[in-house]
């Protein structure tokens, strides 16, 4: 179980977060779960605090932080330890747009690194953006599998 838990990031839907810590903290906290080595843990916690645009905001409470940088931070916490395979659950929820288009180009650097991104979403847009793939589910069950030129045709 353990190798499953060092090969996956998983954004929630709802942020998973604690309003006290700093996002500099959470991505420290995470960092050691992931096992990451401990003379490494600054340096991840500060990629993730580049990598998602959170330098402004990483020494302040997560409480302070805007519906937006607090997706921005779970979705930095998912990259953590840099998973083969990410789960990001609705990552742009009450975005704006230009934050939203800001995650995108983070979502799409890290599937140019050779991992694998699986992601709910609302947002045809933001699957059109993201994906390759795509899988159409009502009430729970997938109705349609396939490319976006595919699913457009059906």
């Amino acid at each position: 179980m353990r190798d499953v838990h060092q090969n996956l990031g998983y954004c929630p839907q709802f942020d998973a977060i604690d309003d006290l810590l700093t996002g500099r903290e959470h991505l420290e906290f995470y960092a050691r779960l992931r096992e990451v080595p401990e003379n490494e843990v600054t340096m991840v916690a500060e990629w993730g605090i580049q990598k998602l645009g959170l330098v402004k905001y990483f020494n302040k409470s997560a409480g302070t932080y805007s519906g937006g940088n607090k997706r921005k931070l779970s979705t930095a916490i998912a990259l953590i330890g840099c998973p083969p395979v990410i789960f990001l659950d609705e990552p742009t929820t009450g975005m704006d747009p230009k934050a939203r288009r800001f995650l995108w180009d983070c979502i799409l650097s890290v599937i140019k690194e050779g991992r694998s991104v699986i992601l709910t979403s609302h947002s045809m847009e933001e699957c059109e953006a993201l994906c390759t793939r795509m899988a159409i589910m009502v009430n729970g069950r997938f109705k349609c599998l396939g490319s976006i030129q595919h699913l457009k045709s059906r």
